[in-house]
């Protein structure tokens, strides 16, 4: 009987092939704005996910609410007849 090796967090990871070009074009923005607080490519891909699903959850969750407003055709001495 074949003991099966227990996974790790590490071992549940999926890797994928990113064009060197982004990546670069991703590490130079990281360096000019260290305001982002993202200190590697990984991260920035990492956030991106997560604010792309985040994005799409809250489209999902949107309303559309009608409203429905009276014709006001009438005009201020139209109204003003009505009164005398």
């Amino acid at each position: 009987m074949a003991r099966k090796k227990k996974m790790t967090a590490k071992d549940e990871r999926v890797s994928f092939k990113l064009n060197p070009a982004i990546r670069d074009a991703i590490s130079k923005e990281i360096g000019k704005h260290p305001e982002w607080g993202i200190n590697s490519v990984t991260e920035f891909i990492r956030r991106a996910i997560d604010h792309e699903l985040t994005a799409r959850k809250s489209e999902n969750d949107r309303k559309i609410i009608e409203i429905f407003m009276k014709n006001r055709r009438t005009s201020r001495k139209d109204n003003q007849n009505k009164d005398l």
